[in-house]
């Protein structure tokens, strides 16, 4: 799905595939260890990846494309399982209707729409799966403001606090069905 960021730049948001590993490690090697350290889903070589989606279809990758250069942006995953923290807010959880998310855009591009942009696609695509709530994998920190306003600003509400090297914000967003 091609889409415009704020600067106007196009991007085209789909599925990760085995063919993408090789240019996702150069995204993964381009990232800050600011944006490394807030993704967590698996570690930043081929092989965990690889070993990370032989899972099937509880795992699924999702990428933002820059049009003009065909480098990876953005690396988001879907993920139906939970983490048992998450049972402490007394949902009912279920790996058919809701999933994790994990989300992280390339430091350049952050701040200009790509992460809401992958956002809308993610859900477009999942819902068609029959998936109608998506929580934070990892929460989101505290003190990462700007994440914190963009999930907001898109809808998800804060379900309640943890402590992981800091505080951490557990969110969930309800999908129209």
């Amino acid at each position: 799905m091609i889409t415009e960021t704020r600067d106007h730049k196009q991007i085209d948001s789909q599925y990760l595939n085995s063919n993408d590993f090789e240019s996702l490690m150069r995204y993964f090697n381009g990232l800050s260890n600011e944006t490394k350290r807030r993704f967590g889903p698996h570690l930043f070589d081929q092989q965990s990846v690889m070993d990370f989606y032989e899972n099937g279809d509880q795992n699924r990758g999702f990428l933002a494309i820059d049009t003009k250069t065909n480098a990876i942006i953005s690396y988001a995953i879907i993920k139906q399982g939970f983490q048992s923290r998450l049972q402490k807010y007394g949902l009912k959880l279920d790996n058919q209707t809701d999933c994790t998310f994990a989300p992280s855009v390339a430091d350049m591009w952050q701040g200009i729409g790509v992460g809401i942009a992958m956002l809308h696609f993610i859900i477009s695509e999942i819902q068609e799966i029959g998936i109608n709530r998506i929580i934070l994998w990892g929460g989101v920190q505290s003190n990462n403001v700007h994440a914190k306003n963009h999930y907001l600003k898109a809808g998800f509400k804060v379900l309640g606090y943890f402590e992981y090297h800091g505080q951490n914000e557990d969110m969930i967003l309800e999908l129209k069905v």
